[in-house]
Order: structure tokens, then C-alpha cells, then sequence
């Protein structure tokens, strides 16, 4: 399930992402990978690229829902001012 908004942001500086999993059945750390979206949002233009110069860090944390076909996945973008 994709969650969209009617405005796209554009960063044209590094950022900070933390990703919110909301689960019915957690899934194992290793196992939480974002590559995918990431890549996506490189070719989507809202990120310049996807190394380590552009995002700073990526955090993850998986929050219990009670519905399985309420889960999603939301990502949050903070732009790192002093990099």
C-alpha cells in the first residue's frame, strides 16, 4: 500500500529518514530493508542520490497494529542543515 500526497519535496541537501513499520507480526531487525523505496526516490527526483553523502542516517522502528491489512509503512525526511 503506497500512501501519497499531492505535493512532492525535492531535498537538494543530505537528509535524516526514519521509517515507521506498522506491523501486525514484527519482523526480525535484519530484516527491515528500504532499499527498494530508496532507490525509488532517486528516481523519483525527491532524493539526489541514495549514498551515504546525501542520507546521513536511517532509523527504523516497528510500532504493533492489531489489523493486518492496516499495515504500512511511512517514511519521515528531516534535511541535515550543517553537513
Amino acid at each position: 500500500r503506497v500512501a501519497t500526497t499531492q505535493t512532492i519535496t525535492r531535498f537538494d541537501s543530505p537528509v535524516r529518514i526514519r521509517v515507521l513499520h506498522y506491523r501486525y507480526r514484527f519482523a526480525d531487525p535484519d530484516g527491515l530493508s528500504v532499499k527498494a523505496a530508496l532507490d525509488a526516490f532517486v528516481r523519483g527526483g525527491i532524493l539526489r542520490d541514495d549514498s551515504a553523502k546525501e542520507i546521513k542516517e536511517i532509523t527504523h522502528e516497528q510500532i504493533q497494529i492489531y489489523k493486518p491489512e492496516k499495515e504500512t509503512t511511512v517514511f519521515e525526511f528531516e534535511t541535515v542543515k550543517d553537513a
